[in-house]
């Protein structure tokens, strides 16, 4: 079952791009900042690009997906883009006050940042254009691409609460939490 994703080479640059910043960390401990930084731009990237596959989408399945109490359709789907996109946004302009407030930009690697983040840009590139690929003979379902990207907001936020609540360190927490979202989000796409 997973010797496929293995054999993908989006899957093994995501997969390799999360275990180099958990690397990172583990030798730049004083570099936490910046991997956060970078999910924050991940996540960012992975926001347009579903922006852009909803927008573009041509061979969906409505589902239970509504809006307005009317099925997702050609017709509306530029609503359902465009909301995501606001919504989407908002949650992440929170997040970016957070960072700026909790983090800051002091000590951050620009180049690690600069590497990190064309590194999830590549494979949000390549895995855009494998998607339109595979929606060619595949129907898509617009409410599962919809909602999976906000399965990236779990780790932002356990990374937030957990840590004020226990007084656990969230940088470790993070990192792994980050893995398992990326990777649950490509296997269910």
């Amino acid at each position: 079952m997973f010797k496929k994703y293995f054999a993908n080479p989006s899957f093994l640059f995501l997969l390799a791009g999360n275990l180099y910043c958990i690397w990172y960390y583990e030798n730049h401990p004083d570099g936490f900042a910046t991997v956060v930084w970078i999910y924050w731009f991940q996540s960012i990237i992975i926001g347009f690009f579903n922006f852009l596959d909803l927008l573009t989408i041509k061979n969906f399945d409505g589902g239970t997906l509504k809006i307005n109490n009317a099925p997702a359709s050609e017709k509306n789907k530029g609503c359902i883009a465009w909301f995501f996109l606001m919504h989407y946004g908002f949650f992440h302009l929170g997040y970016c006050i957070f960072l700026l407030v909790d983090f800051g930009v002091r000590g951050i690697d620009k180049n690690f940042l600069l590497l990190g983040v064309a590194a999830f840009l590549l494979e949000s590139v390549f895995s855009f254009m494998k998607c339109k690929q595979l929606e060619q003979k595949v129907k898509m379902n617009i409410g599962t691409i919809f909602f999976l990207p906000y399965l990236r907001i779990v780790p932002m936020h356990l990374t937030i609460l957990i840590p004020a609540f226990t007084g656990i360190k969230p940088s470790l927490l993070f990192l792994v939490l980050k893995m398992f979202a990326d990777i649950f989000s490509f296997v269910l796409y």
